[in-house]
């Protein structure tokens, strides 16, 4: 809860910076200018600018991880995201709110910048100007990843990118202009280079709340394996995975034995600091604990049993479907729901008596990178690198820590592969029948282990993944591997103020 403790000078500072929920159009009052005159205000103003919005609630309805469940409650932003439709509303757990709160932290972020320039550059000062830098890089590069098309090489000098800030506003009305994609990756790449040059844990008294070193190279495997620079994403991950991977990975074995019987309490470990496979965790006022358990649209019976159960190893008999469910420790959603399932990831610390059918004051906590992403980065680019047998035995690290388990598979089965599988996954760049093979292995297992995350969202708009719905209602129409809906829509007030929205009606190209 670190962040609440700055609240009140956070509270003033964003009234100075202009109204969180019309970001980028509202006058700054210079009457509520409040002094942040030392190092130790500056690191609380930087305290607040991680995300206090979530986007996991929205970005998870719109993959093929969810289904429709019988008798679930109904919430219009889950049908709209399910449907994959445009939705403005100013709710918790929306796109508006986590497009504000973004925003709202890059202009925090700013605003550290700007007052350490007044200090002398102590060893804690670097420290600070890092974790700014960090926060500027990431907060853009979720913003481009889910506003924006995703990166395509020589490609994305020509696609719409969002407004990256690099500066405090003085002045209402600013023209901003979003650029390209390819452009903001740049300015990103130029933040991210220098956030790490400087990142220093020694003044951070929960490190895993803020950009720590083994986060900030965690961030960036994740945004070099986004511009396919697969060597970078290997020099990243080895330090954060060190000389054995394994003692640094989420072991769901364990999990499931210790948790058996206590299954909705798997969230005291999941979300732990102590849970070495942690990096960056951010609070969220989000009513996603309890949503993700009964809401209609959400994971059922059916996806567990494809995802978990229905995938493997191409040629390996009888692993060519593993049996992962158990490991996963799911549990049934509570009735009257039927078919819902979920795993007991989040939980919720209610704060002033929040009451009603969809109160506010909620907090969640959100894992925002971890190992276990950063081990399936490398194998992805060892992939693509062509060094399949260091991806494999990086597989085999994976499924022996986490499941116990050893397939007895030749080498060769993980790069096996069928002609009909090309039109599955289609990334900007090209990839041989042996990358296909092991790219669906590692896709695989990104979606089992990022459930409820969202990650999964993010994979099929970078390899234009299509889904299709069992759903007879008159909103849907399958998401086509190129099309407009994998962009989310601006915000109407940033429309209105002049940035362009995204193509609506046609497929992108």
């Amino acid at each position: 809860m670190t962040k609440y403790r700055c609240q009140t000078l956070l509270l003033a500072l964003m009234m100075l910076l202009g109204s969180c929920g019309k970001y980028l159009d509202v006058t700054p009052d210079s009457s509520f200018d409040v002094p942040i005159d030392n190092e130790d205000k500056i690191a609380e103003l930087l305290t607040g600018a991680y995300p206090d919005a979530s986007y996991f609630p929205f970005l998870e309805a719109r993959t093929d991880n969810v289904g429709e469940r019988t008798y679930g409650e109904h919430y219009q932003l889950n049908e709209a995201m399910y449907f994959w439709e445009d939705y403005d509303q100013e709710d918790l757990d929306t796109p508006l709110a986590y497009w504000n709160a973004c925003y709202r932290g890059i202009a925090q972020a700013n605003k550290a910048l700007e007052l350490l320039k007044g200090y002398p550059k102590t060893e804690r000062i670097k420290a600070l100007y890092a974790e700014a830098f960090l926060l500027r890089a990431y907060l853009h590069f979720m913003l481009v990843n889910i506003w924006a098309e995703p990166y395509r090489g020589a490609a994305s000098e020509q696609d719409l990118g969002i407004p990256y800030i690099k500066h405090p506003e003085k002045h209402a009305l600013v023209n901003y202009n979003r650029g390209t994609v390819a452009e903001v990756y740049r300015q990103i790449e130029a933040d991210l280079r220098l956030g790490i040059s400087l990142v220093n844990d020694t003044y951070y008294k929960k490190p895993k709340y803020h950009f720590n070193k083994k986060a900030a190279y965690a961030f960036a495997s994740r945004f070099y394996l986004v511009k396919g620079d697969w060597q970078q994403v290997v020099a990243y991950a080895n330090y954060v995975l060190g000389a054995t991977p394994k003692t640094v990975i989420r072991d769901w074995t364990s999990y499931e034995k210790d948790f058996r019987f206590n299954r909705t309490s798997l969230h005291r470990r999941y979300n732990a600091t102590s849970e070495p496979s942690n990096l960056l965790l951010t609070t969220t006022e989000s009513r996603w604990a309890r949503d993700l358990r009964t809401q209609i649209y959400g994971t059922t019976l059916t996806e567990m049993k494809t995802i978990y159960n229905g995938r493997g190893i191409l040629g390996c008999t009888d692993y060519e479907k593993m049996n992962l469910a158990l490991a996963y420790v799911f549990e049934g959603s509570p009735a009257p729901v039927k078919e819902g399932v979920y795993t007991a990831k989040f939980n919720e610390l209610a704060l002033f008596g929040s009451t009603g059918t969809r109160p506010r004051d909620l907090y969640v906590t959100n894992i925002l990178l971890t190992t276990d992403e950063v081990l399936l980065n490398r194998i992805e680019a060892y992939t693509m690198l062509g060094q399949y047998d260091l991806a494999i035995d990086d597989l085999l690290t994976l499924m022996q820590t986490k499941y116990h388990m050893t397939p007895p598979c030749s080498r060769e089965a993980y790069t096996n592969s069928q002609e009909g599988m090309y039109g599955e996954i289609t990334p900007f760049y090209g990839i041989s029948r042996k990358q296909l093979g092991l790219l669906r292995i590692v896709l695989d297992f990104r979606q089992k282990e990022f459930l409820h995350e969202a990650l999964r969202w993010f994979d099929i708009r970078r390899f234009h993944i299509a889904v299709k719905r069992n759903s007879r209602h008159s909103l849907y129409r399958p998401l086509e591997r190129d099309d407009y809906r994998k962009v989310l829509q601006l915000p109407a007030e940033a429309i209105r103020r002049g940035l362009a929205p995204n193509p609506r009606n046609e497929a992108i190209n």
